[in-house]
């Protein structure tokens, strides 16, 4: 062995969401050189939602060892984020963390607080943590009722995910520059799973939204919770969501990036989960779906914000969110986030949790979080556009699949090789990746008004039987390509100065 550590650390994992939890404390004592950290997960005794652990362990290359081995050993601390794992079997003391902010929901089907079930918690009239992390001081209450034989155990550490979050916001723009985001307003749908989630209840609002909101003005982001990905695999899921994909919604993986797509959000669409309450926390303007029956504890932060928020209507989807990023007062939830979380100094007391259990001097300097890593979102490229003025004199595009209403000059932009045949047999535009294809796709596409291509500073465009246009401009030059078109009918000489929703263009005839 080369390294000699003086320290073992078992980290045992139930599901990617307290994976997920579980890294963000991990930060806190990865460089030292004192500890050695194995992961472990329940195999033989699987959670509902833990599909994609094993995978996901792999990913991150560490130690790991079966829960039978693990059992046998001894660990000079035990990190879990779940009292549902059989902790009693394991050989060390147990730091048991929350895996969402704080202790917001009941188990389903009845009044057990998740995190803090009794029946977990003791074993053989023994509580089985040493320390169980809260994350605002309230919540020695919620424990008190639940389990009052473990409240001494009880350590007000604040919450890790929020925090690093907070150490996070300087990188806004890198995060937006991540998904691709450029000047547009990012709205981001963050889903909780279960029934009663926004994702089961509304499965239209994705679509809708392409529909009322210009690709050119807004990005969809979705972020959905890792048990909605471990309930139906990822890809069943991307099988799903394909036509909202191919449409232009970016989506986040399971393992990481939903911290940074509600850092980098303008508005936030959510439900009743634990995200509505980390975009409260980073003061996101924030639109609730409405819900069935819920299970979320009864006068908790979660419960207030539900009632606090604006909820989002149906129909009129662009005004709402116009309305809540125009109209957010910075602070707005500041009180309910206080009753959450005590303090933003969570890396300080769980670091101090942390080496007092491993019996470690702290090191200098004391531990902080690092940000959040940059998103690896998954994007598609929108194949096929609608366009046309609106009802302002401004062109905009949604994707074709959504057939825009109340759009002057409307028309279809297909791509040569990204489109489906349906697409462009009754595209009015063409778009190819080289001008030497104009003349092949204007002969097979006989329905087509243009042919367009980018070329060095702008687009290349050739009308059928009106010859060929340049337009110069530092812009998407299938946005050119549909200025073109909406110009065409209105226009006798079409080449000189033009302007595409306020941004200068050069028209030369060829």
């Amino acid at each position: 062995m080369t390294n000699t550590p003086e320290r073992q650390l078992l980290v045992v994992v139930r599901t990617l969401t307290t994976l997920n939890r579980l890294q963000d404390i991990l930060t806190l004592t990865r460089p030292d050189l004192r500890i050695q950290t194995t992961f472990t997960f329940d195999e033989a005794r699987p959670a509902i939602l833990s599909a994609g652990v094993g995978d996901a362990l792999r990913d991150l290359r560490a130690a790991v060892i079966p829960w039978e081995q693990a059992a046998k050993n001894t660990f000079d601390l035990i990190l879990a984020a779940s009292e549902n794992d059989a902790l009693h079997e394991l050989n060390g003391p147990v730091l048991l963390v929350p895996h969402g902010i704080g202790y917001q929901k009941y188990y389903p089907g009845g009044r057990v607080t998740s995190g803090m079930d009794p029946s977990r918690l003791v074993t053989h009239d023994r509580v089985v943590p040493a320390a169980i992390a809260l994350s605002h001081s309230v919540q020695r209450e919620q424990l008190r009722s639940a389990c009052p034989e473990a409240l001494d155990r009880a350590v007000v550490v604040g919450d890790p995910c929020h925090d690093r979050m907070m150490a996070s916001r300087h990188r806004v723009a890198a995060y937006r520059a991540a998904l691709g985001t450029g000047d547009r307003k990012l709205v981001a749908i963050a889903s909780t799973w279960g029934t009663n989630s926004l994702y089961a209840r509304h499965p239209r609002l994705l679509r809708a939204l392409l529909g009322e909101l210009p690709l050119d003005d807004y990005q969809i982001v979705l972020t959905l919770h890792p048990g909605v990905w471990a309930a139906h695999s990822p890809w069943q899921l991307e099988s799903w969501l394909h036509p909202e994909l191919s449409g232009g919604v970016t989506l986040i993986p399971p393992d990481h990036g939903w911290q940074a797509a509600l850092l980098a959000a303008d508005c936030v669409l959510s439900d009743q989960g634990s995200a509505a309450l980390y975009a409260a926390a980073a003061d996101k303007p924030v639109l609730l779906a409405s819900s069935g029956a819920t299970t979320t504890v009864d006068d908790s932060p979660l419960a207030v914000l539900t009632r606090t928020a604006a909820e989002l209507a149906d129909s009129g989807l662009r005004g709402q969110i116009d309305a809540a990023i125009e109209g957010h007062v910075p602070g707005r939830y500041r009180s309910i986030i206080d009753q959450a979380v005590e303090d933003a100094a969570s890396a300080p007391r769980l670091g101090d949790v942390l080496y007092d259990l491993l019996d470690l001097k702290r090191p200098e300097p004391p531990p902080d979080f690092p940000p959040v890593p940059d998103p690896s979102p998954v994007n598609h490229p929108v194949a096929a556009l609608a366009a046309g003025i609106d009802e302002s004199g401004k062109l905009v595009r949604f994707p074709a699949s959504t057939r825009p209403e109340g759009l002057s000059h409307r028309h279809v932009l297909a791509h040569a090789d990204q489109a489906t045949l349906r697409e462009l047999d009754g595209a009015d535009i063409v778009f190819a990746e080289h001008p030497a294809r104009f003349d092949e796709l204007l002969a097979h596409w006989p329905l087509a008004r243009l042919v367009a291509a980018p070329v060095p500073g702008g687009c290349l465009a050739r009308v059928r039987g009106d010859g060929d246009f340049l337009l110069s401009a530092e812009i998407d030059p299938t946005l050119l390509a549909s200025h073109l078109y909406t110009r065409l009918a209105v226009l006798t000489d079409r080449a000189g100065p033009h302007e595409i929703n306020g941004q200068p263009v050069t028209v030369t005839r060829r």
